[in-house]
């Protein structure tokens, strides 16, 4: 009743004026904490890293993110996206060790940091918004198989395993890891991942509040468990007593720069964190931004200023990447957050934990952290994520397929993702040269190659997809006029595209918000589609546009979409031109 009431009147505002919202802030940064805690310990589990780091990373950017703005109700901190590059990298600037690669490590977090405060400065968030969907999609694919991977042995009880690189090492090792369990932490792991599964089931989809506290309740249950069945310490989480003292490690920029053979290692370190940085931060915030109950709207570029800022200071303190996390910040909208100082409040209370609770900490089995980290591996890879990505169309299994194949195969992550990338292109390529050779003008065109076909392609895709803007008053697209309050009459905007992809949707955008922000009066926008191809990042862009029209007292029509065959039925399907006779240009 409270946040209609806000709803109607104004919109919580970060800085100053967000502190009178305190109270709220206050309980869900509290709420908040108790479910981050578990997570965070995970996360520097299925880093290599000391679990002082994830907490010390959740602090920090605590207290950076209502500083520096850019969001409203992410909450920041270590993420379980970045754990595989993060082990990935400890281990290849350590030579397979961890505790020497780890003070090495951090040199490429505080990189990586400052790199994002400077792409922020060049409208690089925008950008980083509209990579391709099925590329990001697949790389959280490869991210959970490699979680689940990396963490098996520690479910089932091993505490003399070693984490490798390899992955087709780890899978060499998984069968004997799995045929000699330590039956009593494993079963302690066991029951905690079925909790999970029950707790997450839509069994309880009346009760959401267990749901966003199962991580906490599953710890819970394993640290009373271990007490009682009294396994071994190499089995429990070790956090040390004097935190400054002996928990936090720095950065050796020093040894760095005299080790000239890991600089490629450390240059190939720093683009993976960034890359996968910068696009799980923007779309989690994008994702976000759908379920305030406010309707604000995050700045991208702020937000990767933010997170960057957040990176560097916990890379100096000896913590990990920073990204806003959408387990916690869909915990914050759900428990009343309504202010980025919930951050805040969140990080207080883990500093507290910190502190204070090592003791409780160091209680808790690994086994229960690995069932935690599988179960949020297997969300990412689900056979659901799969039928998710089929209904858009069948692209979107190829495209996120050969991510998860490029990873798995080449142990690499940044392979990974660079073959989806390719993938993609080669879609896109291919349908737009078939559109053009069916066209009048190039048929005509007796010079033609293959060679300037592909170069043509290439250039419709990174091309302005705009090609021109008509007042509207005649053609076959126009529509009604719209009224004005004045009595006035305005003739809609028709705006026709050519082919619109992740390629050159930046380009769209700029050109709409310019457009928007120029219409003080009630408008209608056509937007028209002329090209060969329109991607599912594309249509989602479109749609967008259309919410944000809407909400702006315009009105929005898509046009054209009866030329195009769409690759499945879902509204945003990638699709092709089916008339390409007809496809001049207006």
């Amino acid at each position: 009743m409270e946040t209609k009431q806000l709803s109607r009147d104004e919109k919580p505002s970060n800085g100053v004026p967000g502190l009178k919202y305190w109270r709220h802030d206050l309980l869900a940064g509290l709420q908040v904490s108790l479910l981050a805690l578990p997570l965070s310990l995970g996360i520097a589990l299925a880093s290599g890293a000391p679990p002082v780091a994830a907490v010390m990373s959740a602090i920090i950017a605590g207290f950076v993110f209502p500083l520096l703005g850019g969001t409203y109700v992410t909450i920041g901190g270590p993420a379980v996206g970045l754990a595989p590059a993060s082990l990935a990298g400890i281990l290849i600037l350590g030579g397979g060790n961890l505790d020497e690669g780890y003070p090495l490590f951090l040199v490429a977090v505080c990189l990586s940091g400052a790199i994002q405060v400077l792409l922020s400065r060049y409208d690089i968030g925008r950008l980083a918004m509209y990579f391709p969907s099925s590329v990001l999609q697949g790389m959280l694919m490869a991210i959970g198989v490699l979680i689940i991977i990396q963490q098996i042995p520690a479910l089932f009880g091993h505490s003399d395993w070693s984490y490798t690189r390899d992955v087709s090492e780890a899978l060499r090792r998984l069968p004997a890891q799995i045929m000699a369990p330590n039956i009593q932490v494993f079963s302690i792991g066991l029951i905690g991942l079925i909790l999970l599964v029950i707790l997450n089931s839509a069994l309880l989809n009346k009760y959401p509040w267990v749901r966003a506290h199962s991580p906490l309740l599953v710890v819970v249950w394993g640290a009373v468990a271990g007490g009682v069945l009294h396994i071994p310490k190499e089995n429990l989480i070790s956090v040390p007593n004097n935190i400054l003292a002996q928990g936090v490690q720095f950065p050796h920029f020093i040894a760095i720069w005299e080790r000239p053979d890991l600089w490629f290692a450390l240059f190939t370190t720093v683009v993976l964190l960034t890359l996968i940085n910068a696009t799980e931060s923007l779309a989690t915030i994008r994702a976000i931004d759908k379920i305030d109950p406010f309707k604000r709207r995050s700045d991208p570029n702020v937000t990767l200023r933010t997170v960057g800022v957040s990176t560097m200071l916990s890379g100096l303190a000896g913590g990990l990447m920073i990204i806003p996390g959408g387990i916690k910040s869909t915990a914050n909208v759900f428990v009343g957050g309504k202010t980025l100082w919930a951050n805040a409040y969140y990080a207080g209370f883990m500093a507290l934990f910190l502190w204070f609770g090592t003791a409780l900490i160091n209680r808790i089995p690994i086994t229960v952290l690995a069932a935690l980290l599988i179960f949020i591996g297997w969300r990412l890879c689900a056979p659901v994520v799969f039928f998710r990505l089929w209904a858009i169309g069948r692209e979107q299994i190829l495209i996120a397929g050969a991510c998860v194949i490029g990873t798995i195969l080449t142990s690499s992550l940044l392979v990974g993702v660079l073959l989806g990338v390719v993938a993609k292109i080669v879609l896109l390529c291919r349908d737009v040269l078939m559109g053009l050779t069916f066209t009048p003008q190039f048929r005509a065109a007796q010079n033609e190659t293959l060679q300037s076909a592909i170069l043509a392609s290439f250039k419709e895709l990174f091309r302005d997809p705009i090609i021109r803007i008509g007042d509207g008053r005649t053609g076959p697209e126009s529509v009604p006029v719209v009224t004005e309050s004045g009595g006035h009459m305005k003739h809609p905007y028709k705006i026709y595209l050519s082919s619109v992809s992740c390629m050159n949707v930046m380009k769209l955008e700029e050109r709409l918000n310019l457009l928007l922000a120029e219409s003080q009066a009630q408008h209608t926008f056509l937007l028209i589609f002329r090209g060969y191809v329109v991607d599912h990042t594309a249509m989602e862009y479109v749609y967008y546009f259309k919410e944000r029209c809407h909400e702006a007292g315009h009105r929005c029509v898509i046009l054209g979409n009866e030329r195009f065959v769409a690759h499945s039925k879902h509204a945003l399907a990638y699709r092709v031109n089916q008339m390409r006779d007809s496809m001049a240009y207006v």
